[in-house]
């Protein structure tokens, strides 16, 4: 459905080797993976295959609770200079918003959404910010106890969220989700998230410094606009994948979204030599896979969130686009 980088995904399954006892090659060879891709740089890896050597990991070893001892691995250095920024906040309050202004230097496609009530400071984790698509287990339980690890070191002792949810329908070793996140966990949400009350948002940061954190941002304000440049397929991609399933896609309604006008972009993209439909349908063949394979939902629902208002049509498209029916890409799992 979404990629990660091949820098994050071999951080990820040197954590999964070490807390597994795997070797990186036998989980490579689950996936049909070589090596040598790790080694290249700006290579993008389907997330998918992360899942399932996931999967497998958890599996052959029958530890249930891998994703939540390489998220407690993660420390706030990792994060480079976002995590001396952060560690130069001044509360609570401070690193959560500037974790949710700045986290572009670190997220590919899964992000950390912000909101706010009248109680709590929500931060819930989606992929490429739509929360109509969901995020899958291990992914979640990865990044939200990598925050609550990070937290903890910035502060220099160890707090719990007020609240935590999850879509999972039920959790192994409670005792070890209990230990990270505290006692108030609440299941079949329809989002992945942390909770803090705003009561409690007023926790000092251990070593914070006004003079680093200018320093800091201003070093991170100017890498954020180095990567503001990409192509405007990647920008329509991204556009779309953010609002399909709440929004009807057009050129038009992406156009306004990226701030040109529909004229604009299809002459931006002809310069690219790409098309807008070949953008949409790229994007509805990955989410088309990621809901088969981590749903439980039927083809007439999956045909309906990707907008195709007949079921037919979206079997017409999956076959010519993959070269096979969604029900035989179902059956080989």
């Amino acid at each position: 459905m979404a990629q990660v980088s091949s820098i994050t995904f071999h951080y990820v399954i040197k954590a999964l080797e070490k807390n597994s006892l795997i070797t990186i090659d036998e989980m490579l060879e689950q996936v049909a993976l070589s090596k040598e891709i790790l080694l290249k740089e700006n290579v993008q890896i389907e997330s998918s295959k992360l899942s399932d050597i996931f999967n497998y990991c958890i599996k052959k070893s029958g530890d249930n609770t891998l994703s939540l001892k390489i998220g407690s691995s993660i420390t706030y250095h990792s994060l480079g200079i976002l995590g001396y920024l952060l560690l130069n906040a001044k509360n609570l309050k401070d690193v959560i918003e500037k974790f949710d202004n700045y986290q572009k230097l670190i997220s590919g496609f899964m992000k950390f959404n912000l909101s706010k009530d009248e109680e709590y400071y929500k931060m819930a984790i989606y992929i490429n910010e739509n929360p109509m698509i969901l995020v899958p287990k291990y992914h979640a339980e990865v990044h939200l106890s990598a925050i609550m690890a990070i937290l903890n070191q910035l502060i220099g002792y160890k707090i719990t969220p007020d609240l935590t949810f999850f879509s999972a329908h039920s959790l192994d070793d409670i005792e070890k989700y209990n230990d990270i996140f505290g006692k108030n966990i609440v299941l079949n949400k329809n989002e992945n998230a942390i909770l803090f009350k705003k009561s409690n948002l007023n926790i000092e940061i251990n070593n914070s410094n006004p003079l680093m954190l200018e320093y800091f941002e201003t070093q991170a304000n100017r890498i954020l606009e180095t990567m503001a440049v990409s192509t405007w397929y990647s920008k329509v991609k991204r556009e779309v994948l953010k609002n399909i399933g709440e929004y009807d896609i057009s050129i038009e309604f992406i156009s306004k979204r990226l701030n040109v006008s529909t004229r604009t972009l299809q002459y931006n993209l002809k310069a690219e030599n790409k098309k807008f439909r070949d953008a949409l349908l790229s994007v509805k063949m990955q989410l088309a896979n990621h809901y088969i394979k981590n749903t439980k939902m039927d083809f007439g629902s999956i045909a309906i969130l990707l907008g195709y208002k007949e079921s037919s049509s979206f079997f017409r498209a999956y076959k010519k686009y993959y070269k096979q029916t969604p029900r035989n890409y179902e059956v080989k799992g």
